[in-house]
């Protein structure tokens, strides 16, 4: 490294330099890298092995949350969204093969709506953001949840309506 001190003192002394950084002062004494102290604080600690009863801890069993708590389906979900998402003709031969697909017992239909507070559903631009957030906020239900969301009404009458397919 003995080329990149004088290097770097030739960059830190140009007048560009030192007018947005000002004066760089160099360190006098090299420090030691962490990583150098630390193997010497474990060769020291090797010196003296204890042997030390190994006590066996008890994981506690993972809680499920709601959804992973139900009877398992014969449903795949992300398979029929690859499915319907590719199909050609989603309103005749997708809808077809959903149905034979679908798990009846296992799944089911909401219609969900947005409550639009005063002044809400005035612009389209904004409705569609609040449309964006509520989503976003929706994501992590992704793999129990397929729906569609939409932006309904005109302006100043704006509603946020949808349907969903949801586990459970």
């Amino acid at each position: 490294m003995k080329n990149i001190d004088p290097w770097a003192k030739s960059i830190y002394d140009l007048p560009e330099f030192v007018a947005i950084h000002g004066k760089v002062r160099l360190c006098d004494k090299a420090l030691k890298p962490f990583g150098l102290i630390e193997e010497k604080k474990e060769e020291k600690k090797k010196e003296a092995p204890k042997e030390v009863a190994v006590k066996v801890e008890e994981k506690p069993a993972k809680v499920l949350d709601n959804v992973e708590s139900l009877p398992p389906s014969s449903f795949d979900l992300f398979s029929f969204k690859t499915l319907y998402v590719n199909h050609p003709d989603k309103k005749g031969e997708g809808i077809e093969e959903w149905y034979k697909q679908m798990d009846w017992e296992g799944w089911s239909f909401w219609r969900l709506e947005y409550d639009i507070y005063e002044g809400e559903g005035a612009k389209e631009h904004i409705t569609k953001n609040l449309l964006g957030g509520f989503l976003n906020r929706a994501e992590h239900t992704s793999k129990y949840t397929f729906g569609r969301m939409c932006v309904l009404g005109d302006e100043p009458n704006l509603q946020i309506r949808g349907v969903w397919m949801m586990r459970g």
